[in-house]
């Protein structure tokens, strides 16, 4: 091969990056369940009676004195809800975002189309004029 043609250094190291990202959202999301686990364990029972046909089904909701499982599974949605949320809330953001700025280009936009509609079909007499002005000096 010829010597004097030089490859692309970015061609040669660059290196993926999804695998970075991959570690980054799996530590997110752990974090996200560990700090549930730690918010659902410090809870005091919450004053709540259920009653069905006046027997009592629910004296008192003690999420601290749930089982492990029923803590971890309940933490694990507690993290996966603050992470989506962490997705929604921007993109619902950006959407409201877009649809004022559609809004905008239109309200402001319209008139401005119109008014130069108005202007040219107003003008265009002069405008022909001058055309057969400029085609006659021309021609």
């Amino acid at each position: 091969m010829n010597s004097s043609i030089a490859m692309p250094l970015s061609t040669t190291t660059r290196r993926s990056r999804w695998p970075l990202v991959l570690a980054t959202m799996v530590l997110l999301a752990l974090g996200a369940v560990l700090l549930a686990w730690g918010a659902l364990s410090a809870v005091n029972p919450i004053p709540m009676n259920v009653t069905v046909d006046g027997e009592r089904v629910l004296n008192g909701l003690d999420l601290a004195a749930l089982p492990p499982a029923h803590k971890l599974l309940l933490a694990a949605l507690m993290g996966f809800l603050m992470l989506a949320a962490l997705v929604v809330v921007p993109m619902a953001l950006l959407l409201s975002l877009a649809c004022l700025l559609v809004a905008a280009v239109a309200i402001v936009g319209m008139p401005l189309l119109l008014a130069f509609a108005v202007l040219a079909l107003v003008l265009s007499p002069l405008w022909l004029i001058g055309w057969l002005i400029w085609k006659a000096v021309a021609g």
